[in-house]
Formats: C-alpha cells, structure tokens, sequence
C-alpha cells in the first residue's frame, strides 16, 4: 500500500506544487474562530488572506513586497521583515491565528515562531506552511528549503505550551494550538 504522503504527490512542477489546497483548511479554521487578531507572514497573492479576512476583525499582514490585491479597512499591512515587524507592533498585543508562510528558511520559521508565540492567546492557533514537502525536490529554495527542520525544533523545546499535527499533503500544513500540556478543557 502506498505511503499517505505519497498518494496524492505532483509528478512534475507544472506549476501545481500542493496536492491539497491548504488555504481550505486555514478557511475553516477562521470561519470557526472568528479571530479578533489574525496575523500572516507572508502574503504574497493574497490567497489565504482574502480567505480568512471576511471572518477576522483585524488583519495584520506582514510582507518585504505587497502585490497589488485589494486590502480591506479591517486590515493594517506592514512593507517590511518580519522580524523589523515584531520591533515595532505594540507588546501588548495578542492574536488569535498566525499564519508563518515568509522567508522559508528554518532559522527564520523558528525565529517567526519565537517572536510570536508570547503573542498568542491561550487557545490560539499558529500555522506553519511548507512543513511536510513530499520529495527532495521540495526542499529546494524557492519551494519548501528547508523551513520545515523548524518544526522539529519546535516540538523538542516547546511541546509543553503546543499541540501539534503536520498534514502530510504535499508542501504540509503544520496546525499548532497554545496550550498547557496539562489542560484538556478549554473551559477550565
């Protein structure tokens, strides 16, 4: 029986690099949290922003180079790295969903990760892009790199404040909850 995460993965580029539409998911995520703070490292085109903003209050929104989309009054767009970002944004604030699609090297994914994970509420959700590339080919720059390695130092210094699962489809989605390894009911 063939592998899951080999089932559904692209023979060639072709310009189709995800077996699975990522952005579904992140979707439904936010049509059910509702995210008063929605944070996204790396814009790009817009695809999962234009997806998650009808549902979030706030959008703040982090790229070195903003496309020309349409942003909306509820969104606050920062032309910039995300680490000039993280040294500007108000200490105080916390968001419910962060979405770390950036720099796809892994000392920058980690490094997004810890410069937001005191930022997220208990309960929040941080999603990784990239974290489950199918083949070597993926892990070429400009596709995957290596930004996935991040995860696996993120589950050896920080399983006590997350919840975790990669989707295996081709590039990986990887969702992480903020919560107490100790803590099973939200509502306690």
């Amino acid at each position: 029986m063939k592998k899951i995460h080999l089932r559904n993965t692209p023979e060639d580029f072709n310009g189709r690099l995800e077996t699975y539409p990522h952005y579904i998911i992140i979707e439904h995520l936010a049509s059910w949290m509702k995210p008063v703070n929605y944070l996204e490292i790396g814009v790009r085109w817009g695809d999962v922003y234009n997806l998650v903003n009808p549902f979030a209050e706030n959008c703040y929104l982090v790229d070195i180079n903003f496309l020309d989309i349409t942003y909306t009054s509820n969104s606050k767009k920062f032309e910039m790295t995300s680490d000039d970002f993280f040294k500007i944004i108000n200490p105080s604030l916390k968001f419910d969903m962060v979405f770390i699609d950036g720099d796809h090297s892994k000392e920058q994914v980690y490094k997004d990760f810890i410069n937001v994970k005191d930022k997220v509420i208990e309960d929040g959700f941080v999603i990784l892009h990239d974290t489950s590339p199918c083949d070597e080919r993926m892990t070429l720059p400009g596709y995957s790199n290596n930004c996935w390695e991040a995860m696996l130092d993120i589950k050896q210094h920080h399983r006590d404040e997350w919840e975790y699962i990669t989707l295996p489809f081709n590039p990986g989605l990887t969702l992480m909850k903020k919560m107490n390894i100790n803590k099973q009911l939200a509502w306690k």
